[in-house]
């Protein structure tokens, strides 16, 4: 089996050299990639002002669109009205019956379009409550902000309220507890004089 043999100084510093050669040419090749296929500070401005210009062009085009359709639904549902100059009472008050019958028509059919409107919305609301029901999922109810003031407020009413109902409820004795401290105070008070006029009475007997 042959041995490795020990690398000089010499070939230590060429192998390093060689490794350090090896990875800023890596550097170089990335750096050209990231310039070839990355995009520049100008080219995303010039990007971006494409993109505006393009989704500026559609929502004309859009508009366009819905501002025909809608003018080809009126000329298809109104028509044109005559020259009334030359027409008498009789003729006017045709076309007058004329033109309330068209806005009645209209107007039920209005009416109607929303009464569907407003039923597929129902159906919709329906079907998304059994859908989050199905999978678990609840609408979080919108909470209500309320003042903290007001809030401490309560509380403290709601307290004061529950002690007042506790002593409404407690059982009188009949006795009032200070009355009978008093009475007691007052007796220690009087046991005392009588002491004292006795002890009075004894010297003046001496």
């Amino acid at each position: 089996m042959v041995e490795d043999k020990p690398l000089t100084e010499e070939e230590k510093k060429l192998r390093k050299k060689a490794e350090r050669e090896r990875k800023r040419q890596e550097a170089r090749d990335n750096a050209e990639k990231k310039k070839r296929f990355g995009l520049t500070p100008e080219k995303k401005r010039k990007l971006k002002l494409l993109i505006m210009k393009k989704a500026t062009e559609d929502l004309k085009n859009e508009a366009e669109k819905k501002a025909q359709a809608k003018k080809s639904y009126l000329d298809q549902k109104v028509s044109a009205l005559q020259e009334m100059s030359n027409l008498n009472e009789a003729q006017l008050v045709s076309i007058c019956r004329d033109l309330h019958k068209q806005i009645a028509d209209q107007e039920e059919a209005k009416y109607d379009l929303e009464m569907k409107i407003i039923k597929q919305d129902y159906e919709i609301n329906e079907l998304t409550i059994k859908v989050n029901d199905i999978k678990g999922k609840f609408i979080k109810p919108t909470l209500k902000k309320v003042n903290k003031t007001q809030s401490k407020f309560a509380k403290l009413e709601k307290l004061e309220n529950a002690t007042a109902g506790f002593r409404a409820n407690l059982k009188s004795t009949g006795k009032d507890k200070f009355a009978l401290e008093s009475k007691e105070e007052e007796e220690k008070i009087n046991f005392r004089d009588q002491l004292k006029s006795a002890k009075e009475k004894e010297d003046r007997e001496e």
